[in-house]
């Protein structure tokens, strides 16, 4: 008998074992779930790209610029999103199941989420329209949303100009700092595919590099492309360009467009390379004319 109450007892205590282990693991599961739609971005070039792939469903917080209206183009679909900068612990507290990191972000915080155990993913800078659909490829795998990858990537290749002209125009992008993208530029490829030849391309600068208003007015590009939407200064950037530029000869036309609109790999570049194609088209036109 006492043999018997002894066997009884180990049987509860192994069976009261599985029941605590099952309700940890049940528990585990129900935290795992409710976690699963924790996604970080770190970087308003992500953040917009997260944002044409799957909206806000699943975006838990986003880069501190996302919101700002004079750099984003989602500031208005993530007002009520959470903002961060990449900071470890603040990651790390938001009990993300996916962090999305720029390449170029700190290797130190790096450091720390991956010990942390947090899953980071890192997306590449883009340097080049390509470079664009093939982030948008990484992202739609990372975030089951591979249909719409593609709807975006086809939109993206669908802008290719098919030049027959046999005048090359040459456009030139140009910083109120003075500098000029090199050939190897997101800035230079979106050119490149809207029917221009970059500049940088025409002088053989696969580099950017800094360039006096003086050499630009003698080089007299087809297109002078400058920051902002019109000529007139901006309050907090008085005297943005020399008067200069903006008279310069009468085979150089200027264009303003606002720098956020190529500051990032995004499929915002489509709309940039329609506008500056028909710009090409009408230069084309008028050449072909006289």
């Amino acid at each position: 008998m006492k043999q018997k109450y002894q066997k009884l007892i180990q049987y509860l205590l192994v069976f009261g074992a599985l029941l605590i282990n099952t309700a940890h693991q049940v528990g585990a599961s129900e935290k795992k779930a409710s976690n699963n739609s924790g996604i970080v971005s770190t970087n308003l070039c992500i953040d917009s790209l997260v944002v044409a792939l799957i909206g806000t469903k699943n975006l838990v917080a986003v880069s501190a610029l996302a919101d700002d209206d004079r750099y984003s183009h989602i500031s208005e679909e993530v007002k009520g999103l959470q903002k961060v900068t990449f900071n470890a612990e603040v990651i790390y507290a938001l009990n993300p199941t996916l962090v999305l990191a720029s390449n170029f972000s700190s290797a130190k915080t790096k450091f720390a989420l991956e010990k942390l155990g947090v899953n980071l993913r890192l997306i590449s800078f883009a340097r080049s329209v390509e470079d664009i659909e093939n982030n948008i490829f990484i992202l739609g795998k990372l975030l089951h949303a591979e249909h719409r990858a593609q709807e975006l990537t086809m939109l993206l290749r669908s802008t290719t100009m098919n030049v027959k002209n046999t005048k090359q125009l040459i456009a030139l992008q140009y910083s109120d700092n003075r500098y000029v993208h090199g050939r190897n530029s997101l800035i230079s490829s979106i050119i490149r595919r809207s029917g221009f030849k970059s500049y940088s391309e025409f002088l053989g600068y696969n580099e950017g590099r800094y360039i006096s208003a003086e050499a630009l007015i003698k080089s007299e590009p087809d297109v002078l492309i400058l920051d902002g939407n019109n000529s007139a200064s901006d309050e907090n950037t008085p005297n943005r360009y020399h008067p200069a530029l903006l008279n310069t000869s009468s085979k150089t036309k200027a264009l303003f467009i606002e720098t956020k609109r190529w500051s990032c790999g995004t499929p915002e570049a489509v709309s940039l390379i329609n506008s500056l194609s028909l710009e090409y088209m009408k230069l084309v036109g008028q050449t072909n004319a006289s």
